[in-house]
């Protein structure tokens, strides 16, 4: 992750290295690679809360086979199941926004689902999930409709308050990717 400051790769340290320390190297690898990886790693989770990297100290944990590390794309894998990067991080899933799936997605009305699942599990969605996706952005067209007509009326629940914040910061986020990629292209 890029702009990774001394301070959060210091908390990584401490929260999650640290507890880790009687971990080694798994064989056939070399020290530098492993010292590589580590560093890798220790810029990569700055961006989790301190109670998720102390939860990956336990997941890490359970999984090093004979107290050996486990892979590093494992790990990161763990890390986004527990917490998401945040988008501007998320290269992938702004590379995705920023194509020809991403613009055909938010013209057709499921570039939030689209945006959701790239910063969640990374590799283009193929014809099954794509259609799941259209599935689920018509979900959520009924549900914001919903919320709009109760909060309207008086009755939506904090938590429909916050979904419906939330699906429209991630709109906003996704249309200022589209809108950076349109400015680039008329320059």
């Amino acid at each position: 992750m890029s702009g990774v400051t001394a301070e959060a790769k210091a908390r990584v340290d401490a929260l999650l290295f640290e507890p880790l320390a009687g971990l080694s190297r798994k064989r056939g690898i070399s020290a530098e690679a492993h010292e590589k990886s580590l560093a890798r790693l220790r810029g990569w989770l700055s961006y989790m809360s301190d109670d998720n990297l102390r939860a990956m100290v336990d997941l890490i944990a359970r999984h090093a086979s004979k107290g050996v590390w486990p892979e590093e794309g494992l790990i990161r894998s763990w890390a986004m199941t527990l917490q998401c990067p945040p988008p501007r991080d998320c290269a992938y899933a702004r590379s995705l926004i920023k194509s020809a799936m991403g613009r055909q997605a938010m013209a057709e009305g499921w570039a939030v689902e689209l945006f959701q699942v790239a910063k969640k599990l990374g590799p283009p969605p193929g014809k099954y999930i794509i259609s799941r996706l259209k599935q689920d952005a018509d979900n959520n067209r009924h549900r914001r409709r919903v919320i709009r007509e109760n909060i309207e009326i008086g009755r939506a629940t904090p938590n429909e308050k916050r979904w419906l914040e939330g699906w429209h910061a991630e709109l906003a986020e996704i249309e200022a990717i589209q809108s950076a990629v349109e400015e680039g292209a008329d320059a």
